[in-house]
């Protein structure tokens, strides 16, 4: 049963019964307005006993019907609520990759030094895009969708960030990233500028990955993923 369907039905039962109890008082109200109707009525008030029963019956018949559409179409929206398959599946994919327990989400929130760190601690957001890339289907909850699509987009950028600003040359950790402290000396604009861009990236990553997880929960897709047992806090 479609959404649209109920919705109709239930909307023409509601004008039924509110036109059609506006049209008998109208008539009668003109009736009882005539003699000629007043004197019929003294004369075969049976007649008129059973019609107005049977208007009675008419008017609580709709009325019930009207209750029924009313409760099924309450029905159908609590069920259209629920979250999908595909949604919970798809979350605990996501949350997988970035678990809000993980020493990579930590880092982020409560760690984050932009100038080094070990590439291994933006290994999850790799692996979070190319999880995207598997599978581009997204949400089919809209605004799960949409703060989906908003947390690649800061992942994204602040991925791209770290490519641009660091190296794997730092000399007694060839798995470390860090920003060529030469920079300070050589270019301290540039040295400055990928400080702060860093920065951002992060904030605005932190901001949209606490902003999917709640929008996410207000939609009832609570299925964390599996955390990855070197990823624990």
């Amino acid at each position: 049963m479609q959404q649209g369907g109920v919705t109709e039905r239930f909307s023409a039962s509601s004008a039924a019964v509110i036109t059609g109890v506006v049209a008998d008082t109208a008539a009668v109200v003109a009736l009882l307005a005539s003699d000629t109707f007043r004197r019929w009525c003294r004369d075969y008030w049976i007649i008129s006993a059973a019609l107005s029963v049977a208007l009675i019956y008419v008017v609580i018949a709709l009325v019930e019907a009207n209750s029924r559409k009313a409760g099924e179409l309450s029905s159908l929206k609590e069920r259209l609520r629920e979250p999908s398959a595909h949604d919970r599946t798809l979350f605990s994919v996501v949350t997988t990759s970035l678990h809000p327990n993980s020493v990579t989400v930590e880092w982020l929130k409560h760690g984050f030094i932009c100038t080094s760190f070990e590439d291994s601690l933006i290994e999850p957001l790799d692996a979070f895009e190319r999880s995207v890339l598997r599978d581009p289907r997204g949400f089919d909850n809209e605004e799960i969708e949409a703060a989906y699509r908003d947390l690649l987009a800061r992942v994204t950028r602040f991925t791209r960030s770290v490519g641009d600003h660091m190296w794997t040359d730092h000399p007694h950790n060839p798995n470390r990233l860090a920003i060529p402290r030469e920079w300070q000396r050589s270019d301290p604009g540039r040295y400055q500028g990928a400080v702060d861009e860093l920065n951002t990236r992060s904030r605005e990553l932190v901001d949209s990955y606490d902003a999917f997880l709640l929008v996410a929960q207000r939609n009832r897709v609570t299925e964390v993923g599996v955390i990855h047992v070197n990823y624990v806090v």
